[in-house]
């Protein structure tokens, strides 16, 4: 996720105050967390999850409001218990109400009924769980700063929290630094997930249900996605015909390949399975369809066009109908393979692939034959970087599927 992990959760109105010094612009560049100063000298340190025109949420360490702003962090926990049976009784009553708008989903409904059951099983909530991180919600009107730490001084406090190393939030770069590379020598390779240091069962906003939502209807209802590059838009997967990565690998090729003719137009005849979509706004075109499947969300996978050189970046983007009735991205990823690294069982295997051999046959008629091992290599490492984003996106799915009062779903900043 972008800037800040989802952590979260107890949520209060600030309204604390706190006598100490304030910390200035410099030193606060110091530190690898977000600040945030609020009127009636209250500073909180921790990661900003949003910031808008209404309030802040902004995710702290338990450990650490216990000891600085012990009052605040009572208040937290009080009001985060006072919530418990107001928002399952929310819930309830949002499933049922989902249930009847997709009574004839059976598979959705089947496991909309299985939430239904567990929750009303469920015994109340006696005490505020032990999370690791609460949220603070604070009204715009009394934000005062913010300091937003740079993205690699983010990612260092989130590894450490991870970890669970002392003092991440009065640590400074350099000193942190060394902490994390002595506890976790790898941690700067691997993806970050805090979503399991989260309690459950907190109030969900319009558009976290939404989102939600969208989530869970992609999980076990039809499912929409889409694959493209350049200007090509087709609808891939559930309920109609797929076209496979050597589709799209077919595509780039011809584009390459027609580019060094200097643009005579060539027909490669490189048929298509799939009726592709030419509208430049490939956004505007995939939200079009979903609106008229009436789907909550859908994912858009771009792979790149063969250029002859340089590294193959796929994105994949996950799109949800918020509360404000539009689509909007709640998850994306990008992930890059370097051609010069594919191993040559996979280049071989991609090459036998009779969209590919067609690419071939195509360039060694005009004496390109460069040309097609570098469309065939680009596309063995366009091929890696799929299986990389997938893997990121089942991950994303997994974390938010299985129940409907799990982790805080926060959109990412824009």
């Amino acid at each position: 996720m972008r800037r800040a992990v989802s952590l979260a959760i107890g949520v209060v109105f600030v309204i604390a105050t706190l006598s100490q010094a304030e910390i200035t612009p410099r030193e606060a560049q110091r530190f690898c967390v977000d600040i945030a100063l609020l009127k009636g000298g209250v500073e909180l340190r921790g990661a900003v999850i949003t910031r808008d025109e209404k309030e802040l949420r902004m995710a702290v360490q338990r450990n650490w409001l216990t000891a600085q702003q012990p009052d605040l962090m009572q208040q937290i926990d009080e009001e985060s218990a006072r919530n418990q049976a107001a928002s399952r009784d929310e819930l309830l009553q949002r499933i049922e109400t989902w249930k009847g708008e997709r009574a004839t989903e059976k598979r959705l409904v089947s496991v909309l009924e299985q939430e239904l059951d567990r929750l009303r099983k469920a015994p109340p909530a006696s005490a505020v769980p032990d999370s690791q991180f609460v949220i603070v919600v604070t009204p715009a009107d009394r934000v005062r700063k913010v300091y937003a730490a740079p993205d690699a001084s983010r990612r260092l406090a989130k590894i450490a929290w991870r970890e669970r190393i002392e003092r991440v939030e009065d640590t400074s770069f350099g000193p942190l630094k060394v902490k994390v590379e002595q506890a976790a020598p790898q941690g700067g390779m691997a993806e970050i997930d805090l979503s399991d240091r989260l309690p459950t069962g907190q109030p969900q906003s319009p558009d976290e249900w939404a989102a939600r939502q969208a989530i869970f209807e992609y999980e076990y209802s039809e499912r929409l996605n889409f694959q493209g590059t350049g200007k090509l838009l087709v609808r891939v997967g559930d309920g109609v015909g797929k076209p496979d990565l050597s589709e799209l690998l077919a595509k780039t090729a011809a584009d390459a390949l027609q580019g060094e003719l200097g643009g005579l137009g060539l027909d490669l005849g490189l048929d298509s399975t799939a009726k592709p979509n030419v509208d430049t706004d490939w956004q505007a075109t995939a939200i079009q369809q979903a609106k008229t499947l009436d789907r909550r969300g859908f994912r858009v996978t771009r792979v790149p066009q063969i250029t002859g050189s340089g590294p193959a970046t796929v994105s994949t983007s996950f799109f949800a109908r918020l509360g404000d009735g539009n689509y909007h991205i709640i998850w994306s990823n990008e992930t890059t393979t370097d051609p010069a690294t594919v191993k040559d069982d996979a280049l071989k295997r991609i090459q036998q692939d009779p969209q590919v051999q067609e690419i071939l046959k195509v360039a060694q008629s005009l004496s390109l034959g460069q040309d097609a091992t570098t469309a065939v290599r680009f596309g063995a490492a366009v091929q890696a970087s799929l299986d990389g984003t997938d893997n990121r996106f089942f991950e994303f799915r997994q974390r938010y599927n299985e129940t409907l009062d799990g982790p805080v779903l926060v959109r990412p900043t824009p």
